[in-house]
């Protein structure tokens, strides 16, 4: 009998659940074997698999359409159930705020042992600084309660931590005031001096950590004076009280300005860019926590990717894991790296995306500077950043394909430093041997991955200035 009269014929058969399950050998044990070998002929001259031919026959024979073998292994998982997983994944990876659980953070450790040194020990304070977003405040968010796992048990003492944000219109009033009432200490409507502050910090019985964060953002200098006479007071001073400035720059002088004095009172805290050990610790814990797994070329591209910034890598691992909850998967693939790239290049912050669009923005059409910048963000650097005009010429060559001389691009170079260009870096040095650098270091990444979304640059390129990470070097790191 021929397929198609055993199509024509209506058959009263049952619906195999079985089928819809993805036990396909009990649909097949229903299936009539002529219906098997009806098809079977077909499709061997088709071309067509012989397992297709037979699934097909079993949805003849019993009115049930066919199902693709990958739909019916995949597991259903019901809206209101993704609906809770898709928020799991924004609670995890946040690159729109600092860490905020000691479980999530990752590496750090130099500079955690360094603060819980200076914690431990009278009379000295610390300053946390670096670029931003290397994550500063989410190593100050946790701070407390990683210095508590490290003191021993016996003499643990819990610390009694007060975390103030500082803005522009700060003074040193306010900004004490804020600081003392997160210690439930509440001075008389009096003006708010050194004194008094060292006063009543020297009264505290226990230990206290005081945080003032984005410290680089006050803007009046008689404030940041009194701040560096408070820190030398009570260092001077036999308290149990320490404070942790954090903010951006390149060293502490940035921070409190020329005070040498209260710089042999204070760890030096420098936050670099993370190892990519780092970030794939980072991912690889977010992902555990979304009970998840990655595949190991996915972490590596994730951890490359994100060039040394925690912000990156909680951006590309939200679209990442997002792309896999979406299909209904528990384990991150490659193919969801490259949808993560893809939308975080769409789904940048605004900021980012006007500023790179200024910064490439020409009346000529057959301009070079979004060539020069991808360059200027491919080009080898130093610790801070900084490259100089010759760095450049070799990634543009590539880009390029062309041989170039420093005086085709050095305008451009000049021109990323204008308003009209949103600064997008900055100069430093002498007239004759100026370096550059970008003002937002968050824009470099985002530079090299619009590169690789619009296809002007391949991973083999990338891999060719910034080498792939050996996913075995990583096999032998501690447990999480």
């Amino acid at each position: 009998m021929s397929v198609e009269s055993t199509a024509r014929r209506p058959v009263a058969v049952t619906p195999i659940p079985s089928l819809m399950t993805g036990s396909r050998h009990a649909s097949r044990e229903r299936a009539s074997p002529g219906a098997h070998q009806a098809c079977a002929g077909k499709g061997r001259q088709a071309g067509i698999p012989a397992t297709r031919c037979a699934l097909d026959a079993v949805s003849i024979q019993t009115a049930v359409p066919y199902i693709p073998l990958h739909v019916q292994y995949m597991t259903r998982v019901p809206p209101q159930k993704k609906i809770q997983r898709l928020l799991a994944v924004s609670n995890v990876f946040t690159p729109g705020s600092p860490i905020k659980e000691i479980d999530l953070f990752s590496g750090r450790m130099d500079q955690i042992i360094k603060l819980a040194g200076a914690i431990r020990q009278d009379g000295q304070h610390a300053a946390i600084y670096g670029e931003r977003g290397v994550g500063k405040t989410s190593l100050a968010n946790v701070l407390a309660d990683a210095v508590n796992a490290f003191q021993h048990t016996a003499t643990k003492a819990n610390i009694r931590c007060a975390r103030v944000n500082c803005n522009t219109e700060d003074t040193f009033r306010t900004l004490w005031k804020g600081i003392l009432k997160k210690l439930d200490i509440h001075p008389e409507d009096h003006e708010v001096t050194v004194p008094l502050v060292v006063d009543e910090l020297e009264n505290r019985s226990t230990k206290t950590l005081i945080i003032i964060d984005e410290f680089d953002r006050l803007r009046d200098q008689t404030a940041i004076s009194l701040m560096a006479d408070t820190i030398k007071a009570l260092s001077d001073t036999p308290t149990s009280s320490t404070v942790i400035l954090v903010g951006v720059g390149d060293s502490i002088a940035e921070l409190i300005g020329d005070h040498r004095s209260v710089e042999r009172a204070m760890t030096q805290v420098n936050m670099p860019r993370m190892s990519s050990g780092e970030l794939r610790q980072l991912i690889q814990k977010g992902v555990s926590r979304l009970e998840m797994t990655i595949s190991q070329a996915a972490l590596s591209r994730l951890a490359w990717f994100s060039e040394g910034l925690p912000f990156y890598a909680h951006l590309l691992s939200l679209h990442a894991t997002s792309s896999a909850v979406q299909d209904d998967r528990n384990e991150v693939s490659d193919g969801d790296v490259q949808h993560a790239v893809n939308q975080a290049v769409d789904k940048s912050q605004h900021s980012i995306i006007g500023d790179y669009a200024a910064a490439i923005r020409s009346q000529r059409k057959d301009n070079k500077f979004a060539a020069v910048l991808l360059a200027c963000a491919l080009c080898e650097k130093d610790d801070l950043g900084y490259f100089p005009p010759r760095a450049v010429q070799y990634p543009l060559e590539f880009i390029l394909n062309n041989t170039v001389q420093m005086s085709a691009y050095s305008r451009h170079l000049n021109e990323f430093c204008t308003d009209e260009h949103h600064n997008v870096l900055q100069k430093a040095g002498v007239d004759r041997k100026p370096i550059y650098r970008f003002d937002n270091p968050i824009i470099q990444p985002y530079v090299i991955l619009r590169a690789l979304a619009e296809k002007r640059l391949t991973e083999d390129a990338l891999a060719s200035f910034k080498p792939r990470p050996d996913p075995t070097l990583f096999d032998r790191l501690p447990p999480l």
